[in-house]
């Protein structure tokens, strides 16, 4: 009689084990996310062929020695995406305007520099309505006209700010952010994406690979979140 009661705990205590470690296994993964403010580096505006990080870095850092080179680099990238022979169905953004984006006086004009933006948007404009394509590069001048005027803008009664999402994940994610406003964000696999925003509190919300991600953000400068699938 004992051996059989000796048996039959054995065989419960192994089981107890065996779903412990059933339910250590199974553990939800969670997302580790990383909030900066960002700072443009020389080395990311030499390289870099994206606006939004050249603008960056000349307006951090507007008595650079390598300044100049950088402004004629940003006029030459934007001229170049906005291009006739590039792009024929759309209208490109004016030279002059680009120009006026990125010169000295502008930088410490935040109130002409606003003025501006409507003009510069005016000027990246879709030719035809009639292809989705069309209005997709019309939507991406339209947005990097929009982020050069704030990036220059030294208004300090700028309502808006930019999200930028860095995914260091290996899965592609739709950001959710909700608030006053609500806004969709698409960022690529090891990829990252921005997005312009009203100042004000927002709900951030996604799915990295398998991790639910959600968290309350109040924006009221320009900042950067890291979002990956802790180790």
């Amino acid at each position: 009689m004992k051996k059989i009661f000796l048996i039959l705990f054995l065989s419960v205590f192994s089981l107890g084990i065996a779903q412990k470690k059933k339910k250590t296994g199974s553990k939800a993964k969670v997302v580790a996310e990383k909030e900066t403010v960002i700072i443009y580096t020389l080395q990311e505006a030499e390289t870099s062929n994206e606006p939004r990080i050249i603008a960056g870095f000349i307006k951090q850092n507007p008595g650079h020695e390598k300044t100049d080179a950088l402004k004629r680099r940003l006029i030459n990238i934007i001229m170049a995406d906005n291009s006739i022979e590039a792009k024929p169905t759309i209208k490109p953004l004016s030279k002059d305007n680009i120009e006026k984006i990125v010169s000295n006086n502008e930088l410490n004009k935040g109130k002409n520099f606003a003025a501006n933006k409507t003009s510069s948007e005016k000027n990246v404009s879709l030719a035809s309505a009639g292809s989705n394509k069309k209005s997709e590069v019309s939507e991406q001048g339209k947005k990097t006209a929009s982020m050069l005027s704030h990036i220059f803008n030294n208004d300090p009664n700028d309502k808006e700010a930019y999200i930028n999402i860095k995914n260091k994940s290996k899965c592609n994610l739709i950001v959710k952010i909700s608030g006053n406003k609500y806004y969709n964000l698409e960022v690529p696999a090891r990829g990252q994406n921005f997005v312009m925003v009203e100042k004000g509190e927002y709900i951030l919300t996604t799915q990295v690979c398998d991790a639910k991600y959600s968290s309350l953000k109040k924006i009221q400068k320009d900042i950067q979140i890291e979002l990956n699938v802790a180790e």
